[in-house]
């Protein structure tokens, strides 16, 4: 038979079981502390001065340069007419040389900003999602904690023979599942650390504390904006600008065009002018539907942020009772805890949409970069 415990004591359990409890959930891990503040723009300056890559990008185009400017060297004349065998080929190489490293010279400098703006979204992504799995780890924390008080309330109730063994052993098994929970939120987070720290050239065990937490602002752009913004985007893209030149490289292939020389086919370049026209219109192409889809995506995501705001302040309302009943002696600290867990995941799901919505805003001015980088 199981034994019931006194009134007395049941009624302490229920009131304040929360107390011995949270300690011992602090103590498994101590916190990292972290003393120097970071902010974007800061994280921004130092992956640009420590990234590789866009060092040789950088070099690449005084490389590029020197190679046309040697290419140039060689060019004595403009061929006309109509060019007929192998050393009319030949002299027309000399032209089409020059040409491609005009080309390969525009098309470093287009690539470094490129590359640039690769970084710019990818430390953006990198640093937001720190914050959000430090969020993460916080909710996972307060969830255990909340399970954990369950479990507690459980045994009582289970003593006091108001449940079963089998409802104990199931809030048991939800407190096991938040401490496993918890410590993936903290691996996780331990894990966004180390990629943004890679991408800033800090060692992996650093750990900043990051002050720009993205805050709510109307994208206010109408439909009509959105399509004057894709003109203005797609006419300056370094991607177009690349297909576009290289439509003149095969534009050249047709116009400075050599028979009998052992060369391409003229129709077979001709082909080759309409195949990479065809590539400047899809590449415009995707810019467009990328921007749109990123301004629907956005707008959703604003509706999305107005009705969690609806429901977090419904939640709050929730816990002030919690703990008005609690404070009057006629509630029990598991609700009000229960309560909390509601609030925080409520904040959790805001700031998740705040992190979205701050990541698709640099995306929407920079459309190539969620792909690039």
């Amino acid at each position: 038979m199981v034994k019931k415990l006194p009134v007395f004591v049941l009624s302490t359990a229920l009131l304040f079981p929360a107390v011995l409890p949270a300690y011992a959930v602090e103590a498994e891990q101590a916190p990292v502390v972290q003393t120097q503040s970071l902010t974007y723009e800061q994280a921004l300056e130092k992956a640009l001065s420590s990234s590789i890559s866009l060092k040789n990008a950088k070099d690449s185009i005084d490389r590029a340069f020197e190679v046309r400017q040697a290419a140039g060297e060689n060019i004595d004349y403009e061929p006309i007419g109509t060019g007929n065998g192998a050393q009319d080929a030949a002299d027309r190489a000399l032209v089409k040389g020059v040409a491609q490293a005009d080309v390969a010279w525009g098309a470093s400098k287009r690539n470094y900003e490129v590359q640039k703006d690769n970084i710019t979204y990818s430390v953006k992504t990198a640093y937001n999602n720190v914050l959000k799995a430090k969020k993460a780890k916080e909710l996972a924390e307060a969830s255990a904690k909340n399970e954990e008080i369950q479990k507690v309330l459980a045994s009582y109730k289970a003593a006091e023979g108001t449940i079963s063994q089998y409802e104990l052993s199931q809030e048991e098994g939800k407190y096991e599942a938040a401490l496993k929970q918890k410590t993936l939120a903290a691996k996780a987070l331990d894990d966004a650390y180390v990629k943004l720290n890679s991408l800033i050239g800090v060692p992996k065990e650093t750990r900043f504390a990051l002050i720009d937490e993205p805050q709510f602002k109307p994208f206010d752009k109408d439909e009509n904006e959105l399509e004057n913004d894709i003109v203005y985007v797609v006419s300056n893209s370094n991607a177009v600008a690349m297909a576009e030149d290289q439509v003149k490289l095969k534009r050249l292939d047709v116009d400075l065009y050599t028979y009998n020389a052992g060369s391409t086919p003229y129709k077979a370049s001709e082909i080759d002018v309409r195949t990479a026209a065809n590539e400047v219109q899809d590449t415009k192409k995707k810019l467009s539907d990328g921007m749109r889809s990123i301004y629907y995506s956005i707008k959703q995501l604003e509706d999305q942020y107005k009705s969690l705001t609806i429901n977090l302040s419904n939640a709050e309302e929730t816990l002030k009772m919690a703990q008005v009943k609690y404070d009057a002696g006629v509630g029990i600290k598991a609700d009000v805890v229960a309560a909390e867990l509601a609030v925080a995941n409520y904040k959790k799901q805001i700031f998740d949409t705040l992190i979205q919505l701050d990541n698709l805003k640099l995306a929407y001015e920079k459309p190539w970069v969620a792909a690039g980088a």
